[in-house]
């Protein structure tokens, strides 16, 4: 069902609340907020919005902004509750960044992109961070097993994602929507957990990129994925990665450039004795789960001892509690 002009308005405005008790309960600036979020727009259209000043507007743009806005502090909230920031220089932020760019300027079918990576090298978040820094132009949907191989909860999803409150029952008629809203602008879907798609949505993601002008993410373990080429959707997965592949990304499990950053910026009291602390926990991220057995090394040693001035001795201990609680 359509939504009318006052709908919108409604939405908007009450969107536009919830980001600014987010925002007042964590104690940010309207700089910080508008460097963290650029779909809020500038300063004097993020004030006029929270005024109800929109008369003049273009609601329906700035509804989709503020939207891909909350839902992004939706799915980072949990990270932001913990005081953990995300760092957009980290390698797997910088290859995906690279790879949009270029995606973003074809005008062929090749608009594709497959990110690979295991466990807690970084993909999701990395998708994450670039949905905050291109706001509406991106939107983050994520597969799960009990779905199925169903295009009509896959299609249900996307428009949910969008902001449609009233789901058509057929697919066919999920799918014009998608194609019409995807054609009147033009945006870039990430796909979180692709590997658990069948050759139907598959299908139905050949069909999204052959009608309509954006591009498609998808972000998958690379087992489950190669799993995926070589049975019942090979042929799927083939027309895929074929003429419509822009680029196959895959992340490292981990390097020392990243988790010298990571470990710096979360415990700034190690400085001194950081090449000792990555030594101490590389190998053991790369077993247990990568920059995610980092970030919980970090948390356990700032919650034990004082991050400033924390030694190389009591690192090694939070690293060993972290494995031995594993």
């Amino acid at each position: 069902m359509t939504e009318t002009p006052k709908t919108q308005e409604r939405e908007l405005l009450d969107l536009a609340a919830r980001i600014r008790a987010w925002q007042e309960a964590r104690a940010l600036s309207d700089t910080a907020m508008l460097r963290r979020f650029v779909g809020l727009g500038s300063t004097k259209t993020y004030t006029r919005v929270l005024k109800g000043d929109i008369a003049q507007m273009d609601v329906e743009r700035q509804l989709a902004n503020y939207r891909a806005v909350w839902a992004l502090i939706e799915s980072i909230g949990d990270a932001d509750e913990r005081g953990e920031d995300a760092y957009d220089d980290l390698s797997g932020v910088a290859a995906l960044r690279r790879a949009l760019l270029e995606v973003f300027q074809e005008t062929g079918n090749a608009r594709f992109v497959l990110v690979e990576g295991d466990t807690g090298s970084g993909k999701t978040m990395a998708a994450k961070l670039l949905m905050a820094k291109y706001g509406q132009r991106m939107l983050f949907i994520e597969l799960a097993p009990v779905f199925g191989d169903s295009p009509h909860h896959f299609l249900g999803l996307i428009l949910a994602a969008l902001g449609h409150k009233d789901l058509p029952f057929n697919p066919a008629e999920r799918l014009w929507s998608v194609v019409e809203a995807f054609t009147q602008t033009r945006r870039c879907l990430v796909i979180d957990e692709l590997h658990h798609a069948g050759p139907r949505i598959l299908n139905t993601i050949k069909t999204i990129i052959n009608q309509t002008p954006g591009e498609v993410v998808g972000l998958a373990m690379p087992t489950l994925w190669a799993k995926l080429e070589r049975g019942a959707a090979y042929e799927e997965c083939r027309q895929l990665t074929g003429n419509r592949l822009a680029e196959r990304v895959r992340l490292a499990p981990i390097n020392r450039g990243d988790l010298s950053k990571f470990i710096s910026r979360r415990l700034p009291g190690l400085n001194g004795t950081l090449p000792q602390a990555v030594a101490l926990v590389e190998q053991h991220a790369r077993q247990r789960g990568n920059l995610a057995f980092v970030r919980d090394v970090c948390r356990r040693a700032a919650e034990l001892y004082d991050g400033e001035t924390i030694g190389i001795e009591e690192f090694g201990a939070a690293v060993a509690a972290e494995v031995e609680s594993r």
